[in-house]
């Protein structure tokens, strides 16, 4: 073999070595990487939840008092309206006290004698004392609270300043035929859970059931023979303080629970307590789609809406009626 021949071979396989050296250090410096940079999956912690605090991010606004009628329902028949209502609940209530107002819909259409001891603001259950809210006007003033005055366990003195506080003095509660109960939207924003969690799942009376059970019973050694409709909340929508839409009943969460959720807990005790039950969130009509002519800032009712409510809260009642003398 010539001498340059020789040469090139051995120049080739030389260069071929050094090739496979330097390709194999390259996938050792890799590895090395990978391992360095990337971490193991087992090792990588899972994100926490996000807790909302709605009330940060919620505008809501209780409209003034509309009232312009001295008694709650006063027809010119002097005789006594056969029926008894009594309505307990917050703003879609107390806040119109007239004319276009839910109980006196109801109560005339119903030929039917109203009480209604609604107070603005309020919830069902009774808030701890780790809530900030806090404060023993409030929990006087939520569900739990009402019924305690109504039961005689608790001074009417705690409702100082309200309608309802005038109107129990003149109440002869044993004559009561229907509690209709209408709360829900509160409870939501304040973040009231709907039960304890597992094995205390019967909760107490700082949950959405835990105070309606609690409630009803209060009622019931006063009023035996009563009625009750338990009505869910209503189909809401939510806007911040630009008032940008940020969700509604289905989608927004209080860091829990949905407004739907409330519906369902709603329903769960309507059953149980064997009451009327009346599914305001879906069977009324008002969606995304007709909110604007229902609602009058997303959560609460407009003339329009108070007007559909009422009737098909009085056509309830007078079914149940008829069922029952018939």
């Amino acid at each position: 073999m010539k001498p340059y021949i020789k040469k090139t071979i051995l120049l080739t396989t030389m260069t071929l070595i050094i090739s496979l050296m330097m390709i194999g250090c390259g996938r050792n410096n890799a590895k090395e990487n990978l391992s360095e940079n990337i971490p193991l999956e087992e090792n990588t912690p899972a994100p926490e939840e996000e807790k909302i605090d709605i009330l940060e991010i919620v505008e809501l606004i209780e409209p003034d008092t509309k009232q312009d009628i001295e008694d709650e329902f006063d027809l010119p028949d002097p005789n006594p309206h056969p029926l008894q209502i009594v309505f307990l609940g917050e703003s879609n209530l107390d806040a119109y006290r007239d004319e276009t107002g839910i109980a006196y819909l109801v109560g005339k259409n119903c030929d039917a004698t109203i009480y209604n001891l609604s107070i603005t603001g309020t919830t069902v259950a009774v808030r701890g004392e780790e809530d900030p809210l806090y404060s023993e006007e409030k929990n006087l003033r939520s569900l739990v609270g009402m019924s305690n005055i109504l039961a005689g366990k608790a001074d009417v003195k705690g409702i100082e300043g309200t309608r309802a506080s005038e109107l129990v003095d003149g109440l002869r509660i044993e004559n009561t035929d229907y509690f209709v109960i209408m709360y829900g939207a509160q409870d939501f924003i304040r973040g009231i859970p709907l039960d304890n969690p597992p094995p205390e799942y019967e909760g107490g009376i700082d949950t959405y059931v835990g105070a309606l059970r609690k409630a009803i019973a209060n009622l019931r050694e006063v009023a035996p023979l009563a009625d009750f409709v338990l009505c869910a909340p209503h189909y809401s929508q939510f806007f911040d303080e630009n008032n940008i839409f940020i969700g509604d009943g289905h989608v927004l969460s209080n860091g829990h629970s949905f407004l739907y959720d409330y519906k369902g807990k709603v329903e769960y005790v309507a059953n149980e307590q064997k009451a009327i039950f009346l599914n305001a969130f879906q069977d009324l009509g008002i969606d995304g789609h007709t909110a604007a002519d229902f609602l009058e800032d997303g959560v609460h009712l407009s003339e329009k809406g108070r007007q559909l409510y009422a009737e098909r809260l009085a056509k309830m009642i007078l079914n149940h009626e008829e069922e029952f003398y018939n």
